[in-house]
């Protein structure tokens, strides 16, 4: 049976989706090209090492991982953003910043069973990288058009900052294995054990309110005044004023109507710096579009630089985007007149795209 079957979480694309997928690239690319990113294009194998320099701590069975002729540990990529820091670091160390980077590339992630995602995708992005958040509204604006030029109806930007979890927690004085555990409650919304968990802390009354409403402060502007409210030092208003500036500026720009707040997003504490984001259409359960700033990933590379950049993946919106309609014309002909109904279709596919069929009728037909 393993010969015709394929291992978990991969997917056949074939026909129609193929065509989508195509498109769909091919639409996004433009956007990019538009902005100023230029392609780059990394190996599909990374070493193991390099993942685990950029993450710090990394969990391995996310990884595909195997061995090369010299027994050291390879892995498949798992994202584009830490080869193009690679690459950074390798190949553009002469070169003079700010770079902007386009890539369209499959990543490859160990997915558990009935979560919703797929093992393979092709993630198409850009990364910013040499200039500071000032810039950030640059890179939001191009996820917006990003995902106007989807074709689907109904999208929303969910914008939320890492920063402001990770400096109330250096506030307070949470170890790292607190931060993560906090951090996980939140992300889960598990408003019941994340009470409990905060009442085993000792935090005075204001702190436990922070916490306690992160995993509700999401929706429209309007909940960046209440961010206000529970924000409990300086840092933490200078976050949610940062936000309420980044939201006046999409709104004179008019596509302030797709955006979103969510100040719970706390994911990937050791490699967000400041804003995260995920982009949302209607009908699919989880993102398709998701970034970030990521000041620190390429120091540890050998480029102290700041960057900010996301991606979209390509492989989540084929259930609901249409294929685009191509002009198609058939020739019939009978075995007899083969040749004929090849020249015919030769001077037709300089504009047209052909199909050729066998019949049993004894004339050659186009039918459009």
């Amino acid at each position: 049976m393993n010969q015709i079957q394929i291992p978990f979480g991969m997917r056949d694309i074939i026909l129609e989706d193929c065509t989508k997928k195509s498109a769909l690239r091919n639409r996004i690319e433009k956007v990019f090209d538009r902005y100023g990113y230029q392609e780059i294009i990394t190996p599909s194998i990374e070493f193991y090492q390099t993942y685990q320099n950029a993450f710090g701590t990394i969990n391995e069975q996310d990884m595909y991982k195997f061995f090369d002729q010299d027994g050291q540990i390879l892995s498949l990529r798992m994202d584009m953003t830490v080869p193009i820091a690679r690459v950074c670091a390798s190949k553009f160390n002469k070169v003079e910043p700010p770079y902007r980077f386009r890539y369209c590339s499959n990543v490859y992630k160990v997915r558990q069973m009935f979560d919703g995602h797929m093992s393979e995708v092709s993630d198409c992005g850009v990364e910013l990288i040499g200039l500071d958040c000032f810039h950030d509204i640059e890179v939001i604006l191009c996820a917006l058009d990003t995902m106007e030029t989807l074709g689907v109806s109904d999208y929303t930007l969910e914008i939320g900052n890492s920063d402001y979890f990770k400096i109330a927690c250096r506030d307070i004085g949470l170890s790292e294995a607190q931060q993560v555990d906090l951090a996980q409650l939140i992300d889960n919304k598990s408003l019941v054990d994340l009470k409990a968990y905060l009442d085993q802390l000792g935090l005075n009354d204001k702190q436990k309110s922070f916490f306690q409403s992160l995993p509700i402060l999401g929706g429209d502007v309007s909940i960046l005044d209440q961010a206000l409210e529970v924000s409990f030092n300086e840092d933490l208003r200078k976050v949610v004023l940062d936000l309420k500036d980044l939201y006046q500026k999409c709104e004179a720009l008019g596509v302030g109507e797709h955006i979103q707040f969510d100040l719970g997003k706390v994911p990937h504490l050791d490699y967000y710096t400041g804003i995260i984001f995920e982009g949302f259409v209607k009908d699919v359960g989880h993102s398709v579009l998701s970034g970030g700033r990521y000041d620190k990933l390429l120091k540890k590379f050998g480029r102290d630089l700041p960057a900010c950049g996301f991606s979209v993946k390509l492989d989540y919106l084929l259930d609901v985007v249409k294929a685009p309609k191509k002009e198609v014309v058939t020739i019939y002909y009978p075995e007899a007149k083969q040749m004929e109904a090849l020249k015919l279709a030769q001077t037709l596919r300089k504009e047209k795209n052909v199909v050729m069929k066998v019949w049993t009728k004894e004339d050659v037909e186009v039918v459009a």
